[in-house]
């Protein structure tokens, strides 16, 4: 198995290289790793067949089966041992901490090649490196959680060697953050300030408190992810953006959410930095890499809505080699242009449509539900 998965693994990181992919090289790709993933992934496979779906009755990365999200709480989703296994990322646990979802990962290589390809066009694409103020633990404190280790990613890649992080084992330094944001006012270079939603916006409530605000040098910018998540006050994007904009003295277009989760291996940006960059039309919406397609469906029926039409987002992220491709999300969206956006977590009958898929999935794999390892 670990001659395949090298050989694909190659493969993989070279179709990632390529600045784009046709509809018909993703294709070609997508249905390799699905039968790399359907041959060594045990969990998987059931689920397949359950569905009388394999490699020999598919022609297109759509008709793989989407796994529910949750299963990767329930079951180990992983096509090496799990022994064998570089990192293991685990979600938060901030709704339950006894059902964690692991994504393993055989080595971190197609990881990282995702973050730094993508990261780049979408918050850097004017400047090679920029100081960062990091607005999360790292991942020495935090060694299961993807989100420190794609921050370290970013700060050793893209930072400039004075980047520092915001946050010490004894948590946020929101004195020594703010003494910091003084003195780069008075800098001419611009910064970088990336990290977790709740952080900023415990930021911006200190600084309401204390009457300050900052007029960062221009170019500065503002890379946020993961919402609130019962940690803050909760803020829809727009209000948060508005909020940085105002706090920083920044233009509202250099203010970009990323939207990532722990079972996937590639992130989504605002599309802002880059249009503008490009001299496009600004727009908000959600862009993946050319390695990750993402259908908003229709949850009972499992069929792609038309464009404009919200449903639940499907992503095939094929940077997700060792555990599975193809996951249906809780999420909501709205399919637009080349990208989507994101209106939030499912509710009402689009919730329990997604808890019947879990459902479906823990019956094909001959598991109790609740079971967890």
């Amino acid at each position: 198995m670990l001659q395949a998965y090298q050989k694909l693994k190659l493969e993989l990181l070279d179709f990632m290289n390529q600045p784009s992919s046709t509809d018909e090289a993703f294709n070609e790709m997508a249905l390799k790793v699905f039968t790399f993933q359907y041959e060594h992934n045990q969990a998987f496979r059931k689920f397949c067949r359950k569905r009388r779906v394999s490699p020999r009755t598919i022609k297109h990365y759509s008709e793989i089966p989407p796994v529910p999200i949750d299963a990767f709480k329930l079951t180990t989703l992983s096509c090496h041992p799990i022994e064998e296994t570089e990192a293991v990322f685990m979600t938060s646990g901030t709704t339950n901490a006894d059902r964690r979802g692991k994504n393993y990962h055989r080595d971190l290589e197609i990881y990282d090649r995702s973050m730094k390809t993508h990261f780049k066009p979408y918050i850097m694409p004017d400047v090679e490196k920029l100081k960062m103020y990091v607005l999360f633990p790292t991942q020495e404190e935090m060694p299961n959680s993807s989100l420190a280790h794609y921050l370290h990613i970013a700060k050793e890649t893209f930072g400039t060697k004075d980047s520092q992080y915001a946050f010490s084992s004894e948590g946020f330094k929101l004195d020594e953050l703010i003494e910091e944001l003084t003195k780069v006012e008075k800098q001419k270079e611009p910064v970088l300030l990336i990290g977790a939603t709740f952080s900023f916006i415990h930021l911006v409530d200190e600084c309401k408190q204390r009457g300050i605000q900052f007029k960062l040098p221009a170019n500065s910018r503002v890379m946020d992810t993961g919402g609130a998540k019962g940690r803050s006050r909760e803020m829809t994007p727009n209000a948060f953006k508005k909020e940085m904009a105002a706090l920083f003295s920044i233009p509202r277009e250099m203010c970009v959410n990323m939207y990532g989760m722990t079972e996937l291996s590639s992130q989504f940006y605002d599309g802002n930095i880059n249009d503008k960059h490009q001299k496009n039309p600004i727009s908000e919406t959600k862009r993946a890499p050319h390695w990750m397609k993402t259908m908003v469906i229709d949850i009972e029926t499992m069929k792609e809505k038309p464009k404009g039409e919200q449903g639940i987002l499907v992503h095939y992220d094929l940077a997700n080699l060792n555990s599975v491709m193809a996951i249906l999300t809780e999420d909501v969206g709205i399919a637009e242009g080349e990208g989507f956006h994101l209106l939030g977590r499912a509710s009402g009958a689009e919730a329990k449509g997604c808890s019947l898929a879990v459902e479906q999935f823990l019956a094909s794999t001959e598991m109790q539900k609740g079971e967890s390892l």
